[in-house]
């Protein structure tokens, strides 16, 4: 009975030991736009939408208003950020000059490290962290459905 629970106690720790599991979250460094590194803790138990962007890509923002709407009917299991690996100074000025009611982003991490040579490209990342789905190209995201696709990742 003692050596099973040594044993025990000692795949027990083995196991603790372990590295954390690689997420498709973990691989992704975003800033908000003061330059602060983001916590990802913030969205834990939240299914992400990471949209990619740019200032100059007409269809990325010929579809913010759609995103703007989409976040308003989607519940608050859901998080949109947008993400532009842009410099700072020129997303800032963006959203001076066209204020919608989104989270921008600055991303850190190589796009292509991501497998992103289009934009819009826009991940979705499960409460876990892991990569559910990569869409690429605009989409009508307030259209009734894409908002109920979205909510099959709730299930």
């Amino acid at each position: 009975m003692k050596k099973l629970l040594i044993i025990s106690f000692l795949l027990i720790g083995l196991i603790s030991c372990q590295p954390e599991k690689d997420t498709f979250i973990s691989k992704i460094k975003l800033a908000d736009l003061k330059g602060e590194t983001l916590d990802k803790e913030q969205f834990k138990s939240k299914i992400i939408i990471l949209n990619l962007w740019a200032t100059w890509c007409t269809p990325c923002i010929r579809e913010m208003p759609d995103l703007v709407k989409m976040q308003n009917e989607l519940p608050g299991d859901f998080v949109l950020l947008l993400a532009s690996d842009e410099s700072l100074i020129k997303i800032q000025q963006f959203t001076e000059r066209r204020p919608f009611d989104l989270t921008f982003t600055q991303i850190q991490t190589s796009v292509e490290s991501l497998g992103v040579y289009s934009l819009p490209t826009t991940f979705i990342i499960g409460k876990d962290g892991q990569l559910l789905e990569t869409l690429v190209g605009a989409r009508e995201w307030d259209s009734p459905e894409q908002i109920e696709q979205l909510k099959t990742y709730l299930k």
